[in-house]
């Protein structure tokens, strides 16, 4: 990294601390300056025995830290750290499978370790080189100069900063780096390579991208819409801080080769130091997911901010950089600058290049019932002990949100430069520098499975290899190391960090398995019911490690529910607590879920009523308990006025006037927690209201029952007189539907009509003799 430090730009970056309202700037969209394809890179590697120029930076890589006053923050700097593990792991697990040495060079600090890996291969990159090996550890390329994969670039200049990924939803690599040719002015450069193939010492595409201000601490993360990147902006010339930027480079374009592959940036406040933006580990979620890009405000409230960055590479000047979250988190203290690590055999202390940064790289991984992001930093401890803070948070559907956080700090030795992975099961592994006075620096790890208390690393701490020396002549250690899941294996870890032996740095590549460890989760398949529903919900248990023979024993609270398979169905009446056990003949581990019952819906819509057909509109009134929406729909051609509140106006049309009738139904509902739905219906009768007058004197007796009807009804005849009565039927519009003339029968008559083929609506039933007549209306439902 090409840094410098003075006390000029020290001052300078404090009285340019800017508030946290400051907005995100719109976006700068940009092409691709240069573009090409490589010979296979085994072709075109540089001796292995080349030194890199390193006139520029003195042997040094320096950092420039800008670091801000907190007004959460104590005076002393200092906060308790109310989360701290004191203890170590207890649980054992296999010893390392691999562990030899990486790339080294004498004369250059520091290294900035890293690496990932692929079905086939171990990509390690440092500072200004690299080399490639197989998974047995024999190395296949280099170690080579970084700027040998881009050489024949313009403006190419071997200046470190090096990152590489393993693109597994593609099976291609990613590589990068920064070129500053015309340091300390610029313009700046960012060579990045895609891998042709999944074999990283064939061919790559070639792209070289421009910046005015230098692009320091590039940090790059794959996800489904693009290649993210975050940098820290300095000014040309003068190196000034400006502030972070985040970055989207067009993977699609990218991997297939497009020569004006779009980039768009964000410049970002100056006062959020230290984002790194997600990289994904799994299969991406939903295509047009934005990308999470996160930082971390420290202080007495620390929070962890969660940034959606949507690249629209359709249209590139619509893309948007938004806070999605805010997630608090436990206190916690950083180191504000300076060297504090102790070290064996000297008084030369190491930097511990914490200042609130998330160390590399920040994974991402999508599950079934939920995603989940890890992050990590260092902390300061009582005795100013370096320690690490992990966090894992996770958004099932409603945003992101703390599920777990721990750090780790077991004892008085410091444990920093941290890099934390998750296979696809949910294990964890952290790696780390571990350093006090007692020993030299030297490299370790630890990690916890799946189902484990929370906050804790449960795994005992291990080591990959102990350093032999001290770091004297420089206290920058480094700024970033590499822990990687492996795609190919679960539980099996890479990890890549360096160490010093004979004065100068080493590195060391690792990976080691959980492989003997029982890892276990459950989950429920829907995790929430309706009281009432009939529903039954199946119970998953997911075990993996140990003997891979299993026995399953289910449990239940309240109790009631008990099972020795493996995927059981329950239909709990009440909310309710599940356990599971899973024994492998030597261990068991067991984890729990909580299946919620919720309280159906209920929906009234009102009693029946009328209203005169000529009313232009009413009002409809519903009752619901137990919903998150409501809705009113209708049989006939109406309308309402708002068909999603409980009481509203319905219009009727002109279809519901014809009929004189129209049922309305309101629904209330549990959307997106349990699929249920309660209605009910309100029949409106458009009476005709005609004003129907009798005469005063009239004798004639008429009834109908039941009234109103579905099918057919009984009429019933008295006061006649023994005269001819005839019986006429008509609907709203007058017209005649049922006639017929009855003979005398009796002081009382009875006649049953079907009227099942009639349409719904308001009748006129009209009974006339010699002398009189009687109207009644009918209703047919």
């Amino acid at each position: 990294m090409r840094k410098h430090f003075t006390l000029i730009l020290f001052f300078a970056l404090l009285t340019g601390y800017t508030s946290a309202q400051e907005k995100t700037s719109t976006p700068v969209v940009a092409k691709a300056t240069y573009f090409d394809v490589s010979p296979p890179l085994r072709d075109m590697v540089q001796s292995t025995n080349e030194v890199a120029d390193r006139s520029w930076k003195e042997g040094y890589v320096k950092n420039i830290t800008n670091t801000f006053s907190n007004p959460n923050e104590k005076a002393d700097g200092y906060i308790e750290d109310p989360i701290r593990q004191s203890f170590f792991g207890a649980i054992l697990t296999d010893t390392t499978i691999q562990n030899y040495d990486g790339v080294s060079m004498s004369g250059l600090v520091p290294p900035d370790t890293d690496g990932d890996v692929g079905p086939n291969n171990y990509f390690q990159v440092v500072n200004v080189r690299f080399a490639i090996y197989n998974k047995s550890g024999t190395m296949l390329l280099g170690p080579s100069l970084n700027s040998s994969i881009f050489s024949g670039l313009p403006h190419n200049s071997n200046d470190g900063d090096a990152v590489v990924l393993y693109d597994e939803n593609a099976d291609r690599w990613l590589f990068s780096q920064f070129s500053l040719p015309n340091y300390p002015n610029g313009p700046f450069y960012e060579n990045v390579a895609i891998s042709q193939t999944s074999d990283p010492t064939g061919s790559w595409y070639r792209y070289q991208f421009t910046f005015s201000d230098m692009p320091d601490y590039p940090k790059l993360s794959v996800w489904g819409d693009g290649y993210y990147m975050t940098i820290r902006r300095f000014s040309a010339g003068s190196l000034s801080w400006i502030g972070p930027a985040a970055v989207a480079m067009d993977r699609t374009q990218m991997l297939a080769g497009n020569p004006a592959a779009t980039i768009i940036t964000f410049n970002l406040p100056s006062s959020c130091d230290g984002p790194l933006s997600a990289d994904c580990d799994s299969d991406f979620p939903p295509d047009s997911t934005p990308c999470p890009v996160c930082y971390l405000v420290g202080g007495t409230s620390p929070v962890i901010k969660i940034n959606s960055f949507h690249a629209d590479w359709t249209n590139p000047s619509n893309s948007t950089f938004t806070l999605a979250n805010s997630v608090s988190v436990s206190p916690f203290s950083y180191f504000t600058g300076g060297a504090e690590i102790n070290q064996k055999g000297t008084g030369t202390k190491l930097d511990p290049m914490s200042s609130k940064k998330i160390m590399f790289r920040m994974p991402f991984r999508k599950f079934t019932d939920h995603w989940s992001m890890l992050l990590s930093t260092t902390v300061k401890l009582t005795g100013s002990v370096a320690g690490i803070r992990w966090m894992e948070v996770r958004n099932t559907g409603s945003g992101w949100s703390l599920y777990q956080e721990g750090t780790y700090s077991p004892d008085t030795k410091h444990r920093w430069m941290g890099s934390i992975a998750m296979d696809s099961i949910g294990n964890i592994a952290l790696g780390y520098s571990i350093s006090s006075s007692a020993i030299y620096p030297a490299i370790r790890y630890t990690g916890r499975m799946n189902g484990d208390p929370l906050g804790v690393m449960t795994i005992a701490e291990r080591g990959i290899f102990n350093g032999t020396g001290s770091q004297t002549y420089e206290s920058r250690w480094g700024d970033y190391s590499a822990m990687n899941a492996d795609p190919t294996e679960i539980g099996k870890f890479w990890y890549t960090q360096e160490y010093i032996a004979g004065g100068n740095w080493k590195t060391r590549i690792a990976s080691f398995s959980f492989a003997d460890l029982i890892a276990l989760t459950i989950f429920a398949t829907p995790d929430t019911l309706c009281l009432g529903s009939s529903q039954s919900t199946q119970l998953n248990a997911e075990p993996w490690g140990g003997s891979f023979a299993y026995t399953y024993s289910w449990t239940s609270d309240p109790p009631g529910f008990t099972s020795d398979q493996k995927s059981p169905v329950a239909s709990p009446l009440i909310s309710t607590q599940y356990f599971c056990t899973v024994n492998d003949g030597t261990q068991s581990k067991t984890d729990t879920i909580f299946v919620n019952v919720l309280p159906a819906p209920t929906a009234f819509a009102g009693n029946d009523t009328s209203y005169c057909w000529y009313v232009p509109a009413f009002v409809v009134s519903g009752e619901a308990t137990n919903y998150t929406s409501l809705l009113w729909t209708t049989a006939g051609d109406g309308n309402f006025s708002n068909p999603s509140a409980a009481t509203t106006t319905y219009i009727p049309g002109s279809g519901d006037r014809t009929s004189g009738s129209v049922t309305l139904t309101f629904s209330a509902s549990i959307t997106g927690r349990c699929p249920d739905t309660t209605s009910d219906d309100i029949f409106i009768i458009l009476d005709p209201c005609t004003g129907i007058s009798e005469p005063a004197t009239v004798s004639l007796g008429v009834t109908i029952q039941p009234n109103p009807t579905k099918d057919n009804f009984l009429m019933t005849i008295t006061g006649h007189k023994n005269s001819a009565t005839s019986i006429t039927i008509t609907d709203i519009q007058g017209r005649t539907v049922f006639s017929e003339n009855l003979r005398p029968d009796g002081v009382k008559m009875t006649k049953r009509i079907d009227v099942s083929n009639y349409s719904r609506g308001i009748y006129l039933v009209k009974v006339q003799t010699e002398g009189e007549f009687v109207t009644e209306r009918l209703v047919i439902q």
